[in-house]
């Protein structure tokens, strides 16, 4: 499992869209690199920069710079109107030495500049899929989180449109590392899964998933505000992550620590935490704060993300215990635990699952459905 993927695991998909099945255009646009003065473009062959006005740069193999001005943009010595369209003749643009396929926009932002990948949604997953999950991991358990991941990227082009494109590439969407990630495992995966998008009552599925249920899936009312609980994210029983990272943990943070995490509540000297209820996997619903200046009473989840996510890796703890000025933190499972679980998953297709058999049993009540990119 990826480092990086921990914080998509707290945040991703707690923004929800509701585009119908026929609303799945093939291109989509990532922000790549964002409110930057200047950056680095070019290709291992010619290619060419066409500005607002249709001017057209061509430029022969290499790298130009690219900076802002108040009256356009400069590449090298030539002046532009935004927004502008990078284009290669080989398929593949560099930007800030960094590969990716498809081409580059360029937009205002303020008084810097967005550049956008444009390219279509399979490539696209081509370099998520390295960043979501372990390459060497069985193709089922690969073709199951490029479903998922396919799901996500449809369900919320909408995320950052008043920036001028669809989805950035970090943990705020998903992490996106461009061509130069791409692994063949995970092409494969993406491409014997072409077009398959996860749906529920002729919608797609809020496809929610995390690393390690810790051997239950969580219900989302117990994580997010949401007004509506699909019924196929209300938890189910996972013994499949037994034996994986993270199914116990143990932790150890400073009373100071914590206080001062949690210093928007005005709260004093930390007594005691106790865990105030559990839900139908056995996490904890609330968490009971007593301090010199009172008692405060917090959602379990939303304390995890306050104190840090990095340390306390779920809501589900087994003891939480003062000894001196330090708390030692026992729990189970890592991420919000909505949803499939990606280590279940795993240890499923190492036992002969395929990959709808893994989408079914964490997603009970949806299917797979195929569907047509506009072009």
């Amino acid at each position: 499992m990826r480092n990086k993927v921990l914080l998509i695991l707290i945040i991703l998909f707690i923004y929800r869209n509701s585009y119908s099945l026929d609303s799945i255009k093939k291109n989509i646009d990532i922000g790549i690199i964002i409110n930057t003065s200047a950056f680095t473009t070019g290709c291992s062959k010619n290619f060419v920069i066409i500005d607002a006005l249709n001017k057209k740069l061509k430029l022969s193999k290499g790298t130009v710079k690219v900076s802002y001005t108040e009256k356009g943009i400069y590449a090298d010595k030539y002046l532009l109107a935004l927004p502008v369209k990078i284009e290669p003749s080989n398929g593949i643009i560099f930007a800030e030495s960094k590969p990716y396929k498809g081409y580059l926009t360029v937009k205002k932002s303020g008084d810097k500049l967005n550049v956008i990948n444009v390219l279509n949604i399979e490539d696209y997953l081509k370099g998520v899929l390295p960043k979501e999950v372990d390459a060497d991991w069985k193709v089922e358990a690969l073709k199951a989180q490029g479903v998922i991941s396919r799901t996500y990227t449809i369900s919320n082009l909408n995320k950052h449109s008043a920036q001028g494109f669809d989805l950035c590439s970090t943990t705020h969407c998903q992490v996106y590392g461009g061509a130069g990630v791409e692994v063949d495992a995970c092409n494969k995966a993406v491409l014997a899964t072409k077009s398959e998008f996860l749906t529920y009552k002729g919608k797609f599925a809020n496809t929610v998933f995390h690393a390690n249920c810790g051997g239950h899936t969580e219900n989302p009312q117990y994580i997010w505000n949401w007004k509506d609980i699909p019924p196929y994210l209300k938890g189910v029983k996972c013994d499949y992550c037994k034996d994986a990272p993270y199914t116990s943990w143990e932790q150890v943070l400073d009373e100071s620590f914590i206080r001062k995490k949690l210093s928007n509540n005005n709260i004093g000297k930390i007594k005691k935490i106790k865990v105030k209820g559990k839900t139908a996997a056995g996490s904890a619903k609330e968490l009971e704060i007593l301090h010199s200046r009172g008692k405060l009473t917090l959602n379990a989840y939303q304390f995890r993300l306050a104190v840090d996510a990095w340390q306390i890796k779920s809501h589900f703890f087994n003891s939480i215990k003062k000894d001196g000025d330090k708390f030692y933190f026992k729990g189970g499972g890592w991420g919000h635990k909505v949803g499939l679980c990606q280590w279940g998953a795993k240890v499923m297709a190492e036992k002969g699952k395929n990959y709808k058999n893994i989408l079914y049993y964490f997603y009970p009540g949806t299917k797979i459905t195929r569907l047509t990119y506009k072009q």
